[in-house]
């Protein structure tokens, strides 16, 4: 049976918290955690991919105009950028577990109530309540989950929770084939709804809080010897685990020591401001691509069947490449990973630009897309789980995603006026890569920057 050293026991052999959580072995109680993060953030992919099938249904059956669509749309991801923006704060000063808690249960009361709506404006209302949830699981879990994983698989393990999101928006597709036909499109809402307020008990019971915050916090060191003890336990590790200068995170009354007050100061502003960056061009590329792929694919004569297979392919290409990119992190570096996958992403989206592409053709580029594009977006989850010290983690990570959630609103405004304008096809793809090599130049100058010191 192993046990808990005290802070001051100097005669147990000296197993830190850190080491404990580095060991190889991850053990039932950490792989149980790996699991419940990756269904919530699958979760979170398919509610955020559902409303994609329900908006054509409230012009069908309820005469709704497509501007009023529009502004649901576009509120849901307005509040989907202020959700994670305001949960990262939160997370670091009252806990990462209530505030996942709390995201779960807005996205998923929102989803169930607008499963009974009757009008636009309800829908609006409960799209924008569900959205300022969905926008908080994910960054609230990578944030949680990565503090229990292994240094040298940190990176890969991330991109296996990120994973979840990329197939959600793909299992979505499927559950809207088999629910909207037979049952309509507000059961489709119903469902995920329900399966969301029904992840909460699950996630209570499983994920812990996170150690970072409270070994800052008076009174708690029983939380972390019950949390640690479970996790010695669970890898058959029988010597004592103490509590040691090296694993504590001393409170401060400064506000500097706050999340927001890290993430924005001297010292970590440049990574701050390169990762947001990279973030919010990369996710303005995804949802670019997403949204106008099918306008764009007519202007090249295809029809909707070819520009949703290429979609299709992409997402299939997310999951592939956020655990290749997950796994070169852990085995080449992350600078070094993320500036290739970057600059593969524009030099394959600049390619539509220059020849003739046929649909076979456009297909294997929709699979390279996914990979690289969808697959950097899971690497910078990582990264960024890495790069931000604990107590400021939860507000660097949500920000990032609020940057990304900028993204999908840039997406419509830019996408929109560049196809009005005429611009013609090779110019709207080289457009989307130039942004792109920016982030790359970031990334080459922060490894550069950074290049002595070793991330923990």
């Amino acid at each position: 049976m192993s046990g808990v050293a005290s802070r001051t026991d100097t005669t147990a052999p000296l197993l830190t918290i850190r080491k404990l959580i580095d060991s190889s072995t991850l053990g039932r109680r950490r792989m149980s955690i790996i699991v419940v993060g990756f269904l919530c953030v699958l979760l979170d992919g398919i509610d955020i991919g559902a409303w994609g099938f329900v908006y054509p249904r409230l012009i069908a059956d309820w005469g709704a105009t497509v501007g009023q669509v529009t502004v649901v749309a576009t509120v849901g991801y307005v509040t989907l950028a202020l959700g994670a923006l305001i949960a990262g704060p939160l997370a670091d000063r009252f806990g990462r577990k209530p505030t996942l808690l709390a995201s779960i249960a807005l996205f998923g009361g929102g989803l169930l109530v607008a499963g009974f709506a009757t009008n636009i404006e309800t829908i609006g209302i409960c799209r924008a309540v569900a959205c300022a949830g969905l926008g908080a699981v994910m960054p609230a879990v990578i944030t949680l989950v990565s503090e229990y994983l292994p240094l040298k698989r940190r990176s890969f393990l991330v991109t296996i929770v990120f994973c979840g999101f990329p197939l959600g928006q793909s299992v979505v597709g499927y559950m809207a084939a088999f629910i909207v036909p037979n049952f309509g499109w507000s059961s489709l809402l119903i469902v995920g709804g329900v399966a969301g307020l029904a992840l909460i008990p699950l996630t209570a019971a499983v994920l812990p809080e996170s150690l970072a915050l409270l070994l800052r916090r008076p009174n708690q060191q029983h939380r972390v010897e019950r949390i640690v003890d479970t996790i010695a336990r669970s890898v058959g590790e029988a010597r004592p685990v103490t509590i040691t200068a090296v694993d504590l995170i001393p409170a401060s009354p400064s506000r500097r020591e706050g999340g927001v007050g890290l993430v924005l100061s001297r010292q970590l502003l440049p990574t701050s401001l390169i990762v947001w960056f990279a973030y919010l061009v990369n996710c303005t590329v995804t949802y670019m691509l997403i949204g106008y792929l099918p306008l764009i694919m007519a202007q090249m004569g295809m029809d909707a069947s070819g520009s949703g297979q290429i979609v299709g392919m992409a997402g299939w290409g997310g999951v592939m490449g956020s655990l290749l990119i997950g796994y070169a992190m852990s085995r080449f570096g992350n600078y070094r990973t993320l500036i290739v996958a970057l600059t593969l992403t524009a030099v394959s989206i600049s390619a539509v630009a220059f020849g003739d592409w046929q649909l076979s053709g456009l297909l294997v580029l929709g699979l390279v897309w996914g990979i690289l594009n969808a697959g950097s977006n899971g690497g910078m989850n990582a990264f960024a789980s890495e790069v931000f010290p604990p107590t400021a983690r939860a507000t660097g990570v949500s920000w990032m995603h609020s940057a990304g959630k900028l993204g999908a609103i840039l997406s419509g405004l830019l996408g929109g006026v560049m196809i009005a304008a005429g611009w013609a096809i090779g110019a709207i793809f080289i457009s989307m890569a130039i942004p792109l090599l920016i982030a790359v130049a970031g990334f080459a100058w922060l490894g550069y920057r950074n290049r002595p010191r070793t991330v923990l």
